[in-house]
């Protein structure tokens, strides 16, 4: 074989479909825009058709360069450039409103390329649910407005207040950071990938999603608000939760607990008293619990 001939088909053409610099530093943007992150490469291709009305490349070529760019996994950037949380938070709380716990969480839409957001708060002492809203996006904005409500319904000003949460973005937006400092409330966070660290927030969303009745998704977003509606209402108020000894979490978030506690032991005596011999050993009583820990 020719020498010339073999040393030009060993060099390779540039195809003609290569995208340039320029277009895989768009994929790169589009792929680690805030509101994007969540998604993957094959949604974030039909929705930057849907909602910017343009295409840069291929949903193959957009999965090439995630991958390259090690962009398949999580994508999530910390805002400001803030460092993450690496200390073990240790919170007491020994009554309501003493530390609050928040989370994010998405929630499936019966659109395809669609989802939604479920923002909620809860007392770790009481296990009440203090505020809630689903959204159709995940915006510190929303979480402000929630805090803002929860307080308000609660009738305190968050002075002295124990903000809980993770890493996220909108947790450590600059906007909520003042937002809890103007309210005089004390800033806590989980460490970063540490789930343990936001025990109550976890819990409760595990609980939500795999109650009996929980759709598999909604058709919108009012839909999504009537039902979690109702949810909280009967969470808050007929629920009995396992991790308070099975009473309601209002029940104790509004000081009925002693009460109530008193009463059921009642019954447990008198039933003892008249049926020994059901017993191994002596009936199981209630006390208050006095303190709730994350680590």
């Amino acid at each position: 074989m020719d020498a010339g001939l073999s040393k030009e088909r060993a060099v390779k053409s540039t195809p003609s479909n290569k995208i340039t610099v320029a277009e895989k530093k768009a994929i790169v943007a589009v792929l680690l825009k805030p509101e994007w992150v969540d998604f993957s490469p094959r949604e974030i291709y039909y929705k930057l058709i849907d909602d910017e009305q343009r295409i840069i490349a291929s949903i193959s070529t957009f999965y090439r360069v995630a991958r390259q760019e090690n962009l398949l996994g999580n994508r999530q950037v910390p805002s400001s450039g803030k460092k993450l949380n690496r200390e073990t938070p240790h919170l007491i709380a020994t009554k309501a409103n003493e530390v609050w716990s928040w989370d994010v969480s998405q929630i499936q839409s019966a659109q395809r390329l669609e989802r939604y957001y479920l923002y909620v708060i809860i007392d770790i002492w009481s296990r009440f649910v203090v505020g809630w809203c689903p959204e159709l996006h995940e915006k510190t904005d929303h979480a402000i407005a929630m805090w803002k409500k929860s307080l308000e319904t609660q009738a305190i000003s968050g002075h002295g207040l124990v903000n809980h949460k993770d890493n996220g973005s909108i947790m450590t937006a600059d906007e909520m950071i003042k937002f809890v400092r103007d309210a005089q409330m004390v800033d806590s966070y989980s460490r970063a990938g540490v789930s343990d660290d936001n025990p109550f927030s976890e819990s409760l969303f595990r609980t939500i999603k795999y109650f009996r009745d929980f759709p598999s998704s909604f058709a919108n977003i009012e839909s999504g608000r009537l039902y979690f509606t109702q949810y909280f209402k009967d969470y808050n108020f007929t629920y009995k939760h396992s991790g308070i000894q099975f009473l309601e979490p209002a029940i104790r978030h509004y000081g009925e607990e002693v009460q109530i506690l008193h009463q059921r032991n009642q019954v447990i005596e008198a039933f003892h008293q008249g049926n020994r011999h059901r017993y191994s050993k002596g009936p199981k009583l209630f006390s208050p619990i006095v303190e709730v820990k994350i680590n």
